[in-house]
């Protein structure tokens, strides 16, 4: 008779803890970047976007003009691990508070005039969404340094 029960129990138990170990398990890690007095100063280097932590810009120059690029990592497609679409180079030209860009593999060379504002001091860079393939909902993204 008391079967039934001591069944039900159980189940409760076991769903207590399922519940349990799901909730704990689900935590988002923080991201840590480098330290800024460890990295070299200048627009040169790898910045990523901190909203989503996907996006990374590579600066190859240190000038206010020359060209970027634009990686969105890389996603599985017909048995292949290919860059993400978005991934391109870009052109570019920094001029007060703005940076104009267009896209180098695009057929049209697409591009446009955003905001941009680089804090050298603390190794950051808030530029307006200048890819509709970036994955951040935000329209002025913030890329940190990363090397």
């Amino acid at each position: 008779m008391k079967t039934p029960s001591a069944k039900r129990s159980l189940v409760l138990i076991a769903f207590a803890i399922i519940m349990f170990v799901q909730f704990t398990s689900c935590r988002k890690d923080e991201v840590s970047f480098p330290d800024p007095a460890t990295l070299p100063k200048g627009l040169t280097g790898y910045w990523i976007e901190v909203n989503t932590v996907i996006d990374t810009i590579n600066f190859v120059y240190n000038n206010d003009s020359g060209y970027s690029n634009l990686s969105r990592g890389y996603a599985m497609s017909n048995g292949y691990w290919l860059p993400r679409i978005g991934s391109t180079s870009y052109t570019y030209k920094i001029t007060g508070d703005s940076i104009s860009v267009v896209d180098g593999l695009s057929n049209s060379m697409e591009g446009g005039t955003y905001y941009f504002k680089f804090d050298e001091q603390n190794l950051v860079i808030r530029v307006g969404k200048f890819s509709k393939y970036i994955s951040s909902p935000k329209s002025i993204l913030t890329f940190r340094k990363i090397k």
